[in-house]
């Protein structure tokens, strides 16, 4: 069982999209500013 890979993928899948999603909320909030 690569129960660490697995959940590496698990964690980045959803890391990397919710980083991606909080820069873009940043990025708007921080241009109508």
């Amino acid at each position: 069982y690569p129960i660490f890979t697995v959940r590496w993928l698990a964690i980045h899948g959803l890391a990397v999209p919710t980083v991606f999603f909080l820069g873009s909320i940043s990025a708007m909030q921080f241009i109508q500013r």
